[in-house]
């Protein structure tokens, strides 16, 4: 039924299901393309909410948003289409680090988060009940995006967002102190990109453990635990900037490969091991951060995600198993 939703009830569809994230939303369109603003916390980013189209979303289209991006100053922004993006169009997105949403993954989103409801109220003929966002409607792009707003409070932000597409928000259950290790026979391994002579590189030393339950005995959240049929992988890992060139470390840098699927890091509401940071010329941090796996998963690999590669990270992982994985 999304496939079949019109321009403007798709973007209100879209911007109705970052609001459930917990964004304020602004559709707006421009020269007949719907767009919706997002802002949070003094963060902001940009989705153009593209209605299916047979051959999919183009390379020139692609091109274009990222133009339009460029001409309002903002570093993060997505395209989300119940379609399909063609080679060219991926290859541009991921060039210039914005965020690609198909038919598939928003599938996945509303499956995982049970929206059912939502597909249907905006699928369905006449008005909506209710206005789920403000209109900016013809001409310019109205975006609440302040000029003073500096790149770096930017950046991220629609990615952050977009973790949904690979692993569901989970919420703290009961209270409660440590996690629960799960001892099972699998294989957990980490691929290195390292090269010689790079200028951006990180040192990795990481260990992890698969539990049942986290808990990171913080005083506003609880014990967290996975999805049916799931489990969480804790990787805890101390990050050292072996290059010449300051890094920005992102948590969605790193990604995990399992069963086949490649996953992003779980986003645990009101809990983070791993803030966003930059690592200047020999600076260290550690960190930790989360992966859902399936219960039945005999192996894993930790990775560096295709954007951080294009982007010309390299990281060589070294397994510390003296490290805690623990939170």
């Amino acid at each position: 039924m999304i496939r079949q939703m019109e321009q403007s009830k798709f973007a209100r569809f879209v911007a109705a299901l970052w609001q459930k994230q917990g964004w304020q939303t602004q559709v707006t369109t421009k020269s007949g393309k719907s767009f919706v603003a997002l802002q949070r916390g003094g963060a902001e980013g940009l989705i153009w909410a593209r209605p299916g189209a047979g051959e999919g979303v183009s390379g020139k289209a692609l091109q274009q948003f990222v133009m339009l991006c460029k001409q309002y100053g903002v570093d993060d922004g997505a395209v989300v289409t119940p379609g399909m993006f063609t080679d060219d169009a991926r290859k541009i997105a991921e060039g210039a680090g914005v965020q690609l949403v198909d038919g598939e993954k928003l599938r996945t989103i509303v499956e995982a988060r049970e929206l059912h409801d939502l597909v249907d109220r905006y699928a369905a003929d006449g008005e909506d009940d209710e206005d789920e966002s403000d209109d900016a409607e013809d001409g310019g792009l109205s975006l609440p995006i302040p000029a003073s707003v500096p790149p770096k409070a930017v950046a991220g932000v629609v990615v952050a967002v977009l973790a949904v597409v690979l692993a569901v928000v989970v919420a703290p259950t009961i209270l409660g102190t440590g996690s629960k290790v799960e001892e099972s026979d699998w294989n957990v391994t980490a691929a290195s990109t390292t090269p010689d002579n790079v200028t951006r590189a990180l040192d990795v030393r990481w260990n992890a453990e698969r539990v049942s339950e986290i808990d990171p005995e913080s005083d506003d959240a609880g014990v967290y635990r996975p999805r049916e049929g799931e489990r969480f992988l804790l990787v805890s890992m101390n990050v050292t900037n072996a290059g010449a060139d300051s890094v920005g470390l992102r948590q969605r840098d790193f990604v995990l490969r399992s069963n086949g699927t490649l996953r992003g890091h779980q986003p645990l509401v009101n809990a983070s091991g791993f803030n966003s940071t930059v690592l200047e010329e020999g600076e260290s941090v550690t960190v930790w951060t989360v992966f859902s796996v399936d219960a039945d998963a005999t192996n894993a690999t930790i990775a560096v995600s295709e954007a951080a590669r294009h982007g010309g990270l390299r990281v060589r992982f070294v397994r510390d198993e003296s490290l805690p994985a623990d939170p």
